[in-house]
């Protein structure tokens, strides 16, 4: 359990948000801070996968580490 802050532009947004969706403030707060979790997640992944592009190696297919 959290308690968090917002400006009032946001809980304004938040309302708005709720009424659209027919959902509770807490349940938009809970999907858009799911949302950007993953996406922080992503843009970690993203990062990780560039490095390894990146590199000079070499690289086996995906079908041939599996034989």
């Amino acid at each position: 359990r959290i308690n968090i802050t917002v400006s009032d532009e946001i809980y304004e947004a938040l309302e708005r948000l709720s009424g659209k969706r027919d959902e509770s403030l807490a349940g938009v707060g809970l999907s858009l801070i799911e949302q950007a979790l993953d996406y922080q997640e992503d843009l970690y992944f993203s990062r990780v996968a560039d490095k390894r592009l990146s590199r000079k190696e070499k690289r086996i297919a995906h079908e041939n580490v599996w034989d």
